[in-house]
Parts: structure tokens; C-alpha cells; sequence
């Protein structure tokens, strides 16, 4: 009888043993499919995502777009009414003013579109430039940038934790925050004015991919590097 007994616990052994091997192959088998599944799903994911950056990459500020000429800037809500310049627009004075009230901005001081071969290629705004008792309010300003930013376009890539006075230095700047959104970058710096002790912020918001057209030189530049290169060529011969 206990022979018998132990005969049955061995086989029940055996076959415990083998059943489980065969849980695993199945296992194994199905994990693939659902890893492929799973990567399928990302990709169409990303595919999303690229395309929503891409569109959001266009945008300069508001109604403007990357690429826009100057004319067709100018007649965007941002900049209708602005003046011009060779290379830039500024924003309207009056609309300008609702824009630092509707957020809350106190050292906003202009905000510019700048121009590469008649494509706008950057948004520029630049602060006041105030002394050391005004930087908590330059950082306040910048703050505000982030905020509505972080909303629109998600975390920032980098953003400086704190702000101290001994990291300014003459005539230099320092990264505050960045985003990154495609080929477009917002940059926000912190910095100090080189001819006075005075400090400011600028935002910059880019897009790499712009100006797409070749810079072709006018007559006046070819002139130029003409001039150039023959001023270089008599200090050579004329050297030694």
C-alpha cells in the first residue's frame, strides 16, 4: 500500500512538474502579441503627438505664424496697427498695454517680430531695465511666461529652480526657462546690462526651420565683401 502511495506521489510529481513549462510557453507566446500591440500603440502615439508639435511649432505668438512676411504679420491681430522697421514690427502701444494688464506683467517694455529675408523667423520681448530692487519683479514677469506657456505646451524642458542676485554678472545672461515644442524654441533669460548696473529679461520664441529661403546678396553686400577681400590682400602683401 505505501508503495503504492508513493508511486501516486511521484507521478502527481511528474506531472506537476511538465504542466507548469507548458503555462510558461503559453505565456511566453501570448506576451509578444501583446508587446506588439503595445509598441503599435506608441507609435501611433508619437505619430500624434509629432503632429500636434508640428502645428504647434507654427505658431509664433497667438494669430501669427512662422513664415509670415511683414505685410501679412501686420495684419494679424498681434501686430495690427504696428509700427515697422527694416527687419522688425512692434506691437500696437494700446494693444501692447492691454496685454501686460490682461496678465498681470509689470516690466514688459516691447514686443517684436523679427524678420530673416521677409520670413518672421523670432518673437522677441524685452523688459524694462530696472536696478537690483526690481529683479523679484523681473523674475514675477517671467514666471507669468511660464505659466501660460506650461498650460499651452506642457512642462518646460528646464527651469531654473531660484534666482539669486550673485549669479548676475556685467554684460552676460543666464537661462531662467526653455521650452521646446518641435522645431520651436521658447527661451527665457535673465540678465544684466554691461554699461550700467541694471538687469532685464527677454523671451525669444523660434523656430529653426525658418527663414527657408537662401540669403541672396544684394550689390551693395557684394561691394562690400569685395572691398574685403582686397584690404586683406594688401595686408598680406605687404606683411613679412
Amino acid at each position: 500500500m505505501k508503495k503504492v502511495s508513493l508511486l501516486l506521489l511521484i507521478i502527481l510529481l511528474t506531472i506537476g512538474c511538465n504542466q507548469k513549462p507548458k503555462e510558461q510557453v503559453v505565456s511566453q507566446e501570448s506576451n509578444p502579441q501583446l508587446t506588439a500591440a503595445e509598441i503599435r500603440n506608441k507609435e501611433i502615439q508619437d505619430s500624434l503627438k509629432k503632429v500636434r508639435n508640428d502645428s504647434l511649432a507654427l505658431i509664433a505668438w497667438g494669430d501669427v505664424k512662422f513664415g509670415m512676411n511683414m505685410k501679412e504679420a501686420l495684419a494679424t491681430e498681434i501686430f495690427k496697427g504696428g509700427n515697422k522697421y527694416d527687419e522688425s514690427i512692434t506691437m500696437e502701444f494700446e494693444r501692447e498695454r492691454n496685454f501686460k494688464r490682461a496678465f498681470g506683467l509689470n516690466n514688459l517694455a516691447a514686443f517684436w517680430g523679427k524678420f530673416k529675408e521677409n520670413e518672421l523667423h523670432r518673437i522677441y520681448i524685452d523688459s524694462y531695465n530696472p536696478t537690483a530692487n526690481g529683479i523679484n519683479d523681473l523674475v514675477s514677469d517671467c514666471d507669468i511666461f511660464i505659466k501660460n506657456f506650461t498650460e499651452k505646451y506642457g512642462e518646460p524642458s528646464y527651469k531654473k529652480s531660484k534666482v539669486n542676485i550673485s549669479e548676475f554678472n556685467s554684460g552676460e545672461e543666464f537661462e531662467y526657462a526653455k521650452f521646446q515644442i518641435g522645431d520651436k524654441t521658447i527661451t527665457i533669460v535673465l540678465g544684466e546690462l554691461s554699461s550700467e548696473v541694471k538687469f532685464y529679461y527677454h523671451v525669444y520664441v523660434d523656430n529653426s526651420k525658418f527663414p527657408q529661403k537662401k540669403h541672396v546678396m544684394t550689390e551693395k553686400e557684394k561691394r562690400e565683401v569685395r572691398k574685403q577681400m582686397e584690404d586683406t590682400e594688401k595686408i598680406r602683401n605687404n606683411s613679412f
